[in-house]
This record gives structure tokens, sequence and C-alpha cells, in this order.
């Protein structure tokens, strides 16, 4: 349990964060943005509160970010993890061109979508399900 190490962003040459099925709590932090190699980052399965910062968007190299909620069988019964990421998506999600795989699902994100996601080409899936998005 605790927070992510704010420590992780110097990891600069850094290609693959899995950080999938722990108890991290508290935010991403806004050093993740310096991980300008980072392609594949994954949060699923932890305890995190917060929204995307502005930093988060400067991972030019992102190509895949998982951060839902999934369910988690065992001897004693069904489990569901799930982070409590919230906010809007915000228009800034167009710096990330070499995105493929969005899965935010089951979070607390609100709004809508924003048209920018519409210019990631390179878009294979968007899985956007189970939180208060609406229409334009």
């Amino acid at each position: 349990s605790g927070p992510l190490p704010s420590e992780m962003g110097r990891l600069v040459h850094l290609t693959t964060l899995s950080l999938t099925n722990n108890s991290f709590t508290g935010t991403i932090p806004t050093h993740f943005g310096d991980l300008t190699n980072l392609e594949k980052l994954y949060l699923t399965g932890n305890k995190l509160n917060s929204s995307l910062s502005t930093e988060f968007y400067d991972m030019a190299s992102l190509s895949e970010f998982h951060c839902g909620g999934h369910q988690v069988t065992t001897e004693r019964g069904t489990v569901f993890l799930s982070n409590r990421l919230w906010g809007t998506i915000s228009t800034l999600i167009g710096r990330l061109t070499r995105l493929e795989v969005f899965e935010i699902a089951q979070n607390s994100f609100w709004g809508s979508i924003p048209s920018e996601m519409g210019e990631l080409t390179n878009l294979v899936k968007i899985d956007v399900s189970f939180n208060g998005l609406s229409g334009s």
C-alpha cells in the first residue's frame, strides 16, 4: 500500500511499467510525465484516487494506458479491484499520437470524450465503460 514513488519519474529510459494488482494509493505522480520513452503503462487494479495531470499527457511515446478495474476470483470469492481516477479527459490527449490502447473503465471520469481523440489514428482499443461520460 502507499503512494507510487515519484522517484520512478527518473527512469527516463523505461519503456514498460507494470504496477497492476497492487495496493498503490494516491495520485499518479506528475514526474511520470518525464518518462518520455514510456510506451506501456499498466496501473489496473490499484486504489489510485486522482485526476490525470497535465504532465501525464507529456508521455509522447505512450502507446498503451491501462488503469481500469476488474474482477479477480480467489478461493475466498470474487474481489473487485478498481482505481478511482476522476475528472475529465483533457483535450491534451491529442498529444499522445502513438496511443493504441486507452483503457480507463470503471473509474469516475465525467464530461464528454474530447474531439482530439478522433485525431489519434493509431487507436485500436478504447474502453471508457462504467464512468460518467456523456455526449457533447
